[in-house]
């Protein structure tokens, strides 16, 4: 599974093109962080976004990474990644989630004024739930 992630000044850009609807679109969507004043009971404040990459467990999944402005950083440290998203260029990391949950992480490179409102969230659940999300997709 190929997951295409965009750092952009300031929030994250996800793309899933194994899976195209039958209007032939892929799956992309924004990823925001959460204003202090929208938090909800037991979302983690500069951490939680208001919407999830979410991936199955057990699963085989490369994420392809590039800037679109300026250098930006995708580091998920629970799950063990860092890599550079640099405009121009696709670097690429593989991980393989073996349990449920959710895995946070953020820009960890000074890319401008906003840098520390790029968090990360990552979803991992069980096949059915994910062909469940995809459904809703």
């Amino acid at each position: 599974m190929t997951i295409k992630v965009i750092g952009l000044q300031w929030y994250w850009k996800y793309e899933y093109s194994d899976f195209v609807s039958e209007t032939g679109e892929s799956i992309e969507f924004e990823s925001y962080i959460i204003p202090d004043d929208l938090l909800e009971e037991g979302q983690l404040r500069l951490l939680d976004t208001d919407t999830s990459i979410v991936v199955p467990v057990d699963t085989h999944i490369r994420f392809i990474v590039t800037g679109g402005d300026v250098i930006h950083s995708f580091t998920v440290p629970s799950l063990g990644f860092k890599v550079d998203a640099t405009p121009g260029r696709l670097l690429q990391i593989s991980t393989i989630i073996q349990r449920e949950g959710r895995f946070y992480g953020q820009c960890s490179e000074i890319c401008g004024v906003a840098h520390s409102e790029m968090p990360i969230t990552i979803e991992a659940v069980s096949l059915p739930k994910f062909l469940d999300w995809l459904n809703e997709q």
